[in-house]
């Protein structure tokens, strides 16, 4: 749904609304063709999403922080401070998974 405002609002490109649903569902569809299992396709899916979060959070940072895009509802100093503190801690969260699933270091654990 944000996809769909995004493209008719913000960038004004408009795609039919069968073809929007048959881009959105093919994923799925390749999915269930190759057989995976459906709950480890989901948990995977969320994986990487958690994984590619900070990508938009940093643009969004941004972007908010600009006065000359944001006018008078530009984020202030603190508000700024603040989710650039929470940015950079899912981005740390996620070294720390990386590092964890590479073998490089378990947090911890002690060792």
């Amino acid at each position: 749904m944000a996809g769909q405002v995004i493209m008719q609002g913000f960038v004004s490109f408009r795609i039919p609304i069968w073809l929007r649903r048959l881009v959105v569902m093919m994923p799925w569809f390749a999915v269930i063709s190759a057989g995976i299992h459906i709950t480890h396709a989901l948990v995977l899916s969320q994986v990487v999403l958690g994984l590619v979060l900070p990508i938009p959070m940093v643009a969004l940072v941004r972007l908010t922080a600009k006065r000359d895009v944001m006018g008078e509802f530009a984020n202030s100093r603190l508000t700024n401070a603040v989710a650039v503190a929470a940015t950079a801690f899912v981005s740390a969260l996620n070294a720390v998974l990386l590092l964890g699933i590479m073998g490089l270091w378990i947090p911890f654990s002690g060792s």
